[in-house]
């Protein structure tokens, strides 16, 4: 009877790992290329302005890389939703007192974002109504 359950269980392992592995193949990299002109946090890391990409590999997945194409940090985004599909590739801050927290990316042409994960200090001032910044990437591939 154990070995039978084992078996099942490794073979219902198996198959969850190989279609989980078999839809993030078909979903195709997505990559936003932006030149961002001020210092600005993800997370609990602060990155200082300049050219950056992120990739989205995955519906829920983002890769912030620096100019060389490293990855700098991996999230696990949530799904935000808006009435109008942006025209360009756009990312947007929170700002307060002159600091910036990326909290939303947006891929042209799509009603569905990705909402970045914000550290507690930061959920502290998104509930203070702090500013939002918005930057138009000017290229995507």
């Amino acid at each position: 009877m154990k070995k039978l359950f084992a078996q099942t269980l490794a073979s219902l392992l198996l198959g969850v790992l190989t279609l989980g592995s078999l839809a993030q193949a078909q979903h195709a990299e997505r990559v936003i290329k932006v030149n961002v002109p001020f210092e600005f946090s993800v997370g609990d890391r602060v990155f200082s302005a300049g050219s950056y990409s992120l990739a989205s590999s995955a519906p829920a997945l983002l890769d912030l890389r620096d100019a060389k194409g490293r990855t700098l940090v991996r999230l696990l985004t949530n799904s935000v939703e808006t009435q109008t599909a942006p025209v360009s590739p756009l990312l947007e801050f929170i700002s307060d007192g002159g600091r910036y927290s990326l909290a939303e990316v947006w891929h042209e042409d799509d009603l569905i974002g990705q909402q970045v994960p914000q550290s507690r200090s930061w959920a502290k001032v998104a509930k203070r109504h702090a500013h939002t910044q918005t930057i138009v990437a000017s290229n995507s591939r």
